[in-house]
């Protein structure tokens, strides 16, 4: 059901996500400060690494490539990015959407770095072949309808040896079956109403626009055959919220991060992936 793009010729799944992105910055519902300022960023990496996913500095490896030519596709507001200076790799970053590179400019400039931004489509790289040593696309490729040119692409620009680091939305989450599908899309009829592409394009936070992005999930056997190009991959789960679980939340509120952790090795919102070129 949600394995393939739902592609009709009226709907534009690209334009959608600029239009979504251009309006809703992603990450960027930080009210109390001036968007831009350092202020604003140390909250984004408060909520980020802090509140929401701080399991991610680790499995994002950004302290790991000193010195190596880093590539981020969707690059957002330079978040992740930021992270990548900071760990001393060279950084490049790739968006559509025009607002994000905007913000991620000023987020580079804070760190002391000259920005290497561009506008352009993870389906066709404007890279040389064998260039980079590493690729990093997290919670980005599931909104691409060709995510396997995508990863062809990517594929192409590393160099032999070269790493592949990829955060999908995870099929087999409790996130997925229980909140999105159950709760929301069958007992809350969105399902029935709203139909399929709606429901998880709602996903997204929709704050200032009706933008309807794809939102594609996949399992960790899809993600293996997505990458059997590479060499090796090593894919596993992480995230998992006592919110996941609905109207059962109150069986697991309270419980520790550690536990959290080792539920969300099996149902975790994420799927990741690290592969060699």
């Amino acid at each position: 059901m949600a394995d393939a793009p739902d592609l009709t010729a009226s709907w534009d799944p690209k334009g959608e996500a600029m239009r979504l992105w251009g309006a809703d910055p992603c990450g960027g519902a930080i009210a109390a400060h001036h968007e831009g300022s350092a202020e604003f960023f140390a909250e984004v990496d408060r909520l980020r690494y802090d509140q929401y996913a701080p399991w991610l500095r680790q499995a994002a490896e950004f302290g790991a490539h000193q010195g190596e030519r880093v590539l981020e596709i969707g690059c957002g507001m330079g978040t992740d990015l930021a992270q990548f200076v900071r760990g001393g790799a060279i950084t490049f970053g790739l968006d559509l959407t025009t607002r994000h590179l905007g913000i991620a400019r000023a987020r580079l400039e804070l760190e002391g770095v000259s920005p290497r931004l561009v506008r352009a489509d993870a389906e066709c790289l404007p890279i040389r072949s064998g260039s980079l040593d590493v690729v990093y696309s997290f919670g980005v490729l599931h909104h691409t309808p060709g995510i396997e040119a995508a990863i062809q692409e990517i594929h192409r620009v590393l160099r032999p040896g070269g790493t592949f680091l990829l955060g999908l939305y995870h099929r087999d989450s409790a996130f997925y079956w229980l909140n999105t599908l159950l709760v929301w899309g069958i007992l809350h009829g969105r399902l029935f109403r709203d139909g399929y592409r709606r429901l998880m394009g709602d996903i997204e936070r929709h704050d200032h626009t009706d933008a309807l992005p794809l939102v594609n999930v996949y399992s960790r056997r899809q993600v293996r055959h997505l990458l059997s190009r590479f060499s090796a991959a090593d894919v596993t789960a992480h995230h998992f919220e006592a919110g996941h679980l609905s109207y059962l939340e109150p069986a697991v509120r309270g419980v520790s991060r550690a536990t959290l952790e080792r539920i969300g090795r099996r149902w975790g919102w994420y799927v990741i992936a690290r592969a060699t070129r």
